[in-house]
């Protein structure tokens, strides 16, 4: 996007301008509206003569797109809200998703496009209806809502289509919502992924360990699904032995209170050799192992500061990356071509799944900055 910036001195001595618009560009090339449109935002096919028609006046009439931008925002102000969890560390899962949202909402304010940011205790089911109650009461005209407590998520949804107010899912889903667009991983896929990479580093004879660590207040359908796509993947690609698979849900991420139920597992079940951490926990479980000497392998979700240092010193061999800053990007996207373009999104767009290994961690952190 070009942009002229001129100092208050300047500015006062300059004469005051009619600001170019797409019309005065479309006339001048002897094109439509559409046509202007579609060679600014480079979308759709245009004749190149007509296209360099449109690039020639562009440059002879010093059309700047920010006029079109303070249009769009003069006439209508589009403001989103973001009812999300707040990270539990500066480092912690959700300060991803929420970075995405700034980082899109910067992108599009220039539009008119502002951010109501309405974050809630992750644990505190009395947080997230205080914080509803909050967006509800901010006249919006879309939601991005992460539903970590399903039922509380429901009734919120339910006060969200009284008002006619969009709302998108981001990170899990609820079943059965008549929700924009969900923007998140293919659970089941998360699940799949990881079965296939263990599959792959250890003998049919080792036991692997699904370890759940979460709250009881917390949406316990999306982990489950995630669960079943692991074990789907070892019930249609058997090898001549069923592989065991044992399950441990915990209802505490403290580390001593996750240590000690490792501890008294493993020595009850002492053909573990593998372990799927089904949050982006993995660096609770994979400093136990380092500290106790535990050949386990270790395979979780998501790059937040610990678990990239535990890939890097070789605590956790995988890491399934489900990109939530993007994510958080893709949500405020989403809504700005719906109100501002008036399309239709995709009812579900799941992001890549990306493995990062301690090989290419680094590389990834890099290109993803």
């Amino acid at each position: 996007m070009w942009a002229h910036k001129y100092n208050n001195n300047v500015r006062s001595n300059m004469s005051i301008q009619k600001k170019t618009t797409i019309q005065d560009i479309a006339r001048h090339a002897n094109v439509s509206v559409g046509t202007v449109d579609r060679v600014l935002h480079n979308r759709g096919s245009v004749m190149p003569e007509k296209k360099q028609r449109v690039e020639e006046a562009i440059k002879k009439l010093n059309y700047n797109p920010n006029a079109l931008a303070s249009t769009l925002a003069f006439k209508k102000q589009l403001l989103i809200s973001a009812l999300i969890p707040e990270a539990t560390s500066f480092d912690g899962y959700w300060s991803l998703p929420k970075k995405g949202i700034e980082l899109g909402v910067e992108k599009f304010k220039d539009f008119g496009l502002n951010l109501a940011l309405q974050e809630f205790n992750l644990y505190d089911v009395s947080s997230f209806v205080k914080a509803a109650e909050a967006v509800l009461a901010s006249n919006c005209q879309g939601v991005i809502l992460a539903p970590i407590f399903k039922k509380e998520s429901i009734d919120f949804i339910e006060k969200l289509e009284e008002k006619e107010i969009s709302y998108v899912f981001i990170d899990l889903t609820i079943r059965n919502q008549n929700f924009l667009s969900y923007i998140g991983p293919h659970l089941k896929s998360s699940g799949l992924v990881a079965g296939k990479l263990f599959d792959s580093i250890l003998n049919q004879n080792e036991e692997l360990l699904v370890l759940n660590m979460r709250k009881e207040v917390e949406n316990h359908s999306n982990v489950g699904i995630i669960e079943e796509g692991f074990r789907n993947y070892f019930e249609f690609n058997k090898g001549p032995k069923n592989r065991t698979i044992h399950t441990l849900n915990l209802n505490s991420m403290s580390k001593e209170r996750v240590s000690g139920e490792l501890k008294a597992f493993y020595k009850s079940h002492p053909n573990i050799k593998g372990v799927f951490v089904t949050n982006s926990r993995a660096h609770i479980a994979a400093d136990f192992h380092r500290k106790m000497k535990l050949d386990i392998k270790i395979i979780g979700f998501d790059l937040v500061n610990k678990n990239i240092d535990s890939v890097k010193n070789g605590a956790i061999d995988f890491l399934i990356s489900q990109r939530p800053v993007f994510q958080g990007t893709t949500a405020v996207e989403t809504f700005f071509n719906h109100f501002i373009y008036k399309k239709n999104p995709e009812k579900v767009q799941n992001v890549p799944l990306d493995i990062v290994i301690k090989e290419n961690i680094d590389f990834y952190l890099h290109a993803n900055n």
